[in-house]
């Protein structure tokens, strides 16, 4: 089959239109790969936004509740009587009430100033937020019958006072029989050095 210039005159709208549509198919397809390419960055996007947010809103839940906690346990100290002034007296008169009820044979205790908290108390140093951590030492004598006497009466102790406790050192030796010290029936002695520490506004 023959085309002369007549055939050709008569196809070339044809090839145009086809050259058009082959173009705009190309076109076409392009334009599609880029909004899928470009929505799925969108999507991307718009999921590590999300999970960056609902990172967030975690963190935000813990360290509030990480604050109601702090607040609760500063609220239970104030409360217990550990923040503020130290209560000396109140805690004299507790030793005179527990070596009375329990009858303890002897009890000899003598309180150093107040300081802020050493090193050996406390590793991280007194400073504690807005306050200042303060220990006074006392070295404790007793006279006792047995060694459970001496872990009930350290127990009682802390229970009874508005201060947080802590036992540096403790020598329990028993008392001779033919020992001047062993009076009424005691059969050991303790020497205990106690800190007493509480909290101090700070200024």
């Amino acid at each position: 089959m023959k085309f002369d210039g007549e055939d050709l005159k008569r196809l070339q709208w044809a090839i145009a239109f086809l050259v058009i549509m082959t173009l705009v198919g190309v076109a076409s397809v392009w334009t599609t790969q880029q909004l899928k390419t470009s929505s799925e960055k969108a999507v991307h996007e718009a999921t590590t936004a999300r999970r960056d947010i609902q990172s967030k809103l975690s963190r935000a839940r813990e360290e509030e509740q990480e604050l109601r906690d702090k607040i609760a346990r500063f609220q239970a100290l104030k409360t217990q009587g550990y923040i503020g002034p130290e209560k000396r007296l109140d805690w004299i008169e507790t030793l005179a009430r527990i070596k009375t009820s329990r009858r303890i044979f002897r009890l000899d205790y003598e309180f150093a100033p107040q300081r802020p908290a050493d090193a050996a108390i406390l590793p991280g140093g007194a400073a504690a937020g807005g306050f200042e951590i303060m220990a006074s030492q006392m070295k404790l004598q007793l006279q006792l019958l047995h060694e459970g006497e001496l872990l009930a009466f350290m127990a009682e102790l802390r229970e009874s006072v508005q201060a947080l406790i802590q036992v540096r050192s403790c020598a329990v030796e028993r008392i001779p029989a033919n020992n001047t010290e062993r009076g009424r029936n005691a059969q050991l002695k303790a020497d205990c050095t106690l800190e007493w520490i509480t909290l101090k506004e700070g200024k």
